[in-house]
């Protein structure tokens, strides 16, 4: 994937947004649109945060240099989710636009929360957000992620 300028905020859409998925029990995933209205612990996934990020934890787990994602980065993302759930918050990971990288990382969660495989961890955050683009189809081997 090739490298952008920094991003910027979506533009909002002009149908009213769905709002964010839960994938498990109080943890979400969602677009930036969802992320300005969310209560809760919030996880940006973006590669690079935005100049107007909400109050969010930024956490990049994608390398555009490598066109890999980044498994350090995954690991961190899953354990901070569920010290956010330990301590009985709701979660939200989110990206622009939430079709990307947030469903990715919410798999991996699911993946390292609950023992699955990462197949069926997407299969469970797409049958709550169809609309999640498969791994496979913007990163290749997902679980080929860098080390780094």
């Amino acid at each position: 994937m090739p490298a952008s300028p920094k991003p910027s905020r979506p533009r909002p859409k002009a149908t009213a947004p769905d709002g964010p998925s839960e994938v498990a029990p109080g943890v979400f995933v969602g677009g930036w649109n969802d992320a300005l209205t969310f209560t809760g612990t919030r996880f940006c996934v973006l590669d690079e945060p935005p100049d107007d990020l909400p109050a969010a934890t930024h956490i990049p787990i994608y390398d555009a240099d490598s066109g890999a994602a980044r498994r350090a980065n995954l690991d961190r993302l899953a354990r901070e989710v569920s010290e956010a759930r330990g301590r009985g918050e709701a979660v939200l990971i989110f990206c622009g636009h939430g079709v990307r990288r947030s469903p990715l990382g919410a798999a991996w969660y699911l993946h390292r929360a609950e023992r699955l495989t990462l197949d069926q961890a997407f299969e469970r955050v797409r049958a709550a957000r169809p609309r999640a683009e498969p791994p496979s189809a913007w990163l290749g081997d997902p679980t080929s992620v860098q080390d780094a």
